[in-house]
């Protein structure tokens, strides 16, 4: 480890190729079904990998692709079960950015936030202060938006007030 507490360059290819296993793809309702069976890759400027813990992080320009899925963070947390399977994973940028490609060439969703937390338990996406969750022409801006994978659908809300534009088809 260096004085930052990250893994010695020499390390982070051997700390990389041992989380890799534990990374999920953060797909909403409607992606691309492919996308959570790709292999990932995940880059950033240092690695630091907690085995005890059950802890990854990934500091500096991350980015984490999978299929037609990508994420970009200035710092990536990742905590995974005793399996590797990740359970729990925060994005910090300004902002993270997310997207990813709709089934059925329906375009792209497309998220920006401060905070992005995904519980794979819950199957949602949060996206937390100066969130905007985009589809196609649609948008959603709020302090705090939860997308539910699962159910497929959003709820947003929080100190202020939640702005939605809904453009009709064909416009």
């Amino acid at each position: 480890m260096n004085d930052r507490g990250f893994c010695d360059p020499r390390f982070r290819g051997i700390a990389l190729s041992a989380t890799l296993a534990m990374a999920v793809a953060w797909t909403p309702a409607g992606s691309l079904e492919d996308d959570a069976s790709q292999p990932i890759l995940i880059e950033a400027d240092d690695v630091e990998v907690l085995e005890a813990e059950n802890t990854s992080i990934y500091v500096g320009n991350v980015q984490v692709d999978q299929g037609s899925m990508r994420l970009l963070g200035d710092h990536v947390t990742v905590y995974h079960r005793e399996d590797r399977r990740p359970r729990f994973m925060i994005a910090l940028g300004a902002p993270a950015s997310f997207k990813q490609l709709l089934d059925n060439n329906e375009g792209e969703v497309l998220a920006f936030a401060k905070r992005m937390e995904y519980d794979a338990d819950k199957d949602e996406l949060t996206l937390i202060e100066d969130a905007l969750l985009i589809q196609g022409a649609d948008r959603v801006a709020s302090e705090r938006i939860v997308y539910d994978r699962a159910r497929a659908h959003f709820r947003a809300g929080g100190s202020g007030r939640v702005k939605i534009t809904i453009t009709p088809e064909g416009e």
